[in-house]
């Protein structure tokens, strides 16, 4: 995860010094497509990460990633032409794609549900803790040095995922029961074996109705079609793709990335120049940082959706406020103006961002997928977060032109609103509930109901059969 954030905090160094430098030559179009190339790299890795995580298993979709990531770097570091950049972006947009959608699933299973919240949470901020070390060596390096300095950086976490085991619900679906055990016992200890054995009996129950269903229609593709759509009327798995398709549009709209990639412009249209800017942007990185630690500590004392309730609307009032304040400078209508307002703005939405929607978004994402339909949830998450991201980042160069930058923190605060009531109307408490308890809930079964209504539709389809 560190890794991935330094992937997203070079964007300042390369776009920046390109720009001013003209080593390799970059107009609008070329720039834009350059930063929104994650967008569609992105998508492929995430497809490439939900074949492998299913079919090979996580660990080897973690190695993958790592090794892709380094390539990238390595890329960026002989680079001379435009080309080569595409050829990095394409690298480390697929080491995202495949690493970013597997990193809070890994942790969901990996992870008592005591301590499930902090452990998710605390990916977005190892992603923070990347961008600060590219910010913070980006006022010491060139694009080309500072390549070659993060790739020496990314080496710790090939080591870790050589290390580390395979998660437990994949050996489960498997039928790996004793791995499984072992794996669980190692990671958790023994105090929840109760978790345990219900996944295990209730993997059992699951492929029963499998085989079953399997030998009605045998014919591969009519299987996987018909599993798709069987998917999307199961309300388990419908309300769940609901919820994460609006989280999605909260992370990548609550105005984090837009403010890393197009750092040179947001700065200008906050202060009026670039001095200083990546003085500024450390610090920004600092409190982001900072705050999204105090969000790993509050998500272990506060409620998931009185969380997102405060934060989100935190960050709706701001990014209006910040939309106000540019408008209103840059038409030099203020009654009253200074370099501590701009300041002041810039550094709370930073930390609103990083106390909120960047932590509650990894959370509940990796809390609400069922098991058994977790591969094709995380499908559609990464094309959903795909277009978001590539829509974000492609359009916001001509947003800028046309409505400007106070234009373009307008139109993300609607976009906030919209995706906050739609949220709150569809998502469940999940706060100290257990992935198969959060299941169940949305499948509308009080507690004790899930064996019951898992056997007799197993034994319907067999009389059908």
């Amino acid at each position: 995860m560190i890794s991935h954030g330094m992937t997203s905090g070079y964007n300042a160094s390369l776009f920046s010094e390109l720009r001013k430098t003209r080593e390799i030559p970059l107009d609008v179009d070329s720039e834009s497509w350059l930063a929104s190339l994650i967008g569609a790299t992105f998508l492929v890795g995430s497809i490439v990460n939900s074949i492998v995580m299913e079919v090979i298993g996580r660990k080897p979709a973690i190695l993958l990633s790592s090794v892709l990531t380094i390539c990238g770097w390595i890329s960026f570091s002989l680079a001379s032409s435009f080309p080569a950049l595409l050829i990095g972006k394409i690298f480390q947009g697929i080491s995202v794609g495949i690493g970013g959608s597997l990193g809070s699933i890994l942790i969901g299973e990996y992870t008592s549900p005591r301590y499930r919240g902090p452990f998710i949470a605390a990916v977005p901020t190892a992603i923070l803790v990347g961008i600060l070390i590219s910010h913070t060596f980006g006022m010491f390096y060139g694009w080309h040095d500072l390549s070659s300095v993060l790739l020496y950086f990314s080496l710790p976490g090939l080591v870790v995922a050589v290390f580390s085991p395979e998660s437990p619900s994949f050996l489960v679906t498997k039928g790996r029961y004793d791995e499984c055990r072992k794996v669980f016992r190692w990671l958790r200890g023994t105090d929840e074996d109760n978790e345990l054995e219900t996944m295990i009996k209730t993997d059992k129950i699951l492929k029963k109705t499998k085989r079953a269903y399997t030998s009605i229609t045998p014919q591969l593709i009519r299987i996987k079609l018909t599993y798709v759509v069987a998917a999307f009327k199961k309300r388990e798995f419908r309300i769940p793709v609901i919820i994460m398709t609006h989280l999605n549009a909260i992370l990548e709209f609550c105005g984090s990335i837009m403010s890393d990639v197009y750092a040179l412009d947001i700065h200008t249209a906050f202060y009026g120049t670039d001095v200083y800017m990546f003085t500024v942007i450390t610090t920004l990185d600092v409190l982001r940082l900072v705050a999204t630690v105090s969000g790993i500590y509050i998500t272990s004392r506060v409620k998931r959706r009185s969380m997102m309730l405060i934060f989100v609307s935190l960050n709706i009032i701001v990014n209006l406020s910040i939309a106000g304040y540019i408008y209103a400078r840059q038409r030099r209508v203020l009654p009253f103006d200074h370099l501590a307002i701009g300041l002041f703005l810039h550094h709370f939405l930073y930390f609103i961002i990083g106390a909120g929607p960047m932590p509650l978004s990894g959370i509940i994402t990796g809390e609400i997928f069922p098991l058994a339909d977790r591969g094709l949830c995380s499908i559609i998450s990464r094309i959903t977060c795909s277009i978001y991201l590539f829509g974000d980042i492609k359009s916001a160069p001509y947003l800028f032109t046309i409505v400007g930058v106070e234009g373009v923190f307008g139109l993300y605060g609607l976009i906030l609103a919209y995706s906050l009531v739609v949220t709150l109307i569809y998502l469940p408490e999940t706060k100290d509930r257990t992935l198969q308890e959060v299941e169940d809930g949305f499948r509308g079964y009080a507690i004790g109901e899930r064996e019951e209504a898992l056997e007799l539709k197993c034994n319907e389809l067999k009389d059908d059969v």
